[in-house]
């Protein structure tokens, strides 16, 4: 496993936490950590010891989201493309994990991480966390599509459009993108109870009734959804606008791009 995540179980309570070990890069997801997450994944979907999952990160943060500084090669749009969707394709495997996976969100989630979160079955924030959206306008469709199922369309929009949005734990919740929102610091142990609740219940029954609400989902369309994010993504990248905004940032330098679409 990964030493970028960190594996602690409590048999007795039947869960298991999974937390992201980087926090000096705000927990920021790289290939490393993110084949590590899987990984872990993997083997605790066949422990009959755990009837669910905990997602956090190591220090104040959730994380970042994808790490832009080591990203991937540039390449043809149809590389972006086949890249972008096999990133999708670890988290359509999030959701698919056979058992109830709970984040639990403190300080910053940003980017790709609210994909993570999205494709988790319950969500604890704590009421100061910062869940945001790009604040540099390089692509379009992969991380509102698939929000606005919890959010609504209008919100899902106005952080879309909006370089730079976000919304606080507090709102998240009452948006119902979160089952609770809790005093900061506490996101964890609010979701160790959550957990400890959800081991009463049977595993085989949790199976079951994980697949059936999925199933609903999968018939509304939110895997579809989750899978058209990379072709919008793949499409934005060749707008003649990116270019411009590359400029930008080549001139002012990333802070300086931050500040020029962020600020009113």
């Amino acid at each position: 496993m990964s030493d970028l995540i960190t594996l602690e179980r409590d048999v007795e309570r039947k869960f298991a936490v999974v937390s992201f070990n980087r926090e000096d890069k705000i927990n920021a997801f790289n290939a490393d950590l993110l084949d590590g997450l899987m990984e872990t994944l993997g083997a605790l979907a066949d422990d009959d010891t755990v009837s669910s999952v905990i997602i956090r990160g190591n220090g104040k943060n959730f994380s970042a989201g994808y790490d832009v500084v080591s990203g991937y090669a540039k390449g043809s749009a149809y590389d972006d493309w086949r890249r972008l969707q096999n990133a999708v394709d670890l988290w359509e495997r999030v959701y698919r994990f056979p058992k109830p996976l709970i984040a639990a969100v403190e300080g910053h989630c940003l980017g790709g991480a609210t994909m993570l979160v999205a494709c988790c079955d319950l969500v604890v924030v704590g009421e100061d966390a910062n869940i945001g959206w790009p604040s540099i306008p390089l692509g379009g469709g992969l991380l509102s599509p698939v929000s606005l199922w919890y959010i609504g369309m209008r919100k899902a929009k106005e952080l879309s459009f909006i370089a730079g949005n976000s919304m606080t734990g507090t709102e998240a919740f009452q948006l119902g993108w979160a089952n609770r929102a809790v005093e900061p610091g506490s996101a964890l142990e609010s979701a160790k109870t959550l957990a400890t609740q959800v081991g009463k219940t049977p595993l085989d029954l949790l199976y079951l009734k994980k697949l059936a609400l999925n199933k609903v989902y999968d018939r509304q369309g939110f895997v579809e959804s989750l899978r058209s994010g990379a072709e919008w993504d793949a499409i934005s990248h060749t707008a003649a606008s990116i270019d411009d905004v590359k400029a930008l940032m080549k001139e002012k330098g990333l802070k300086g791009a931050i500040k020029h679409f962020t600020q009113s």
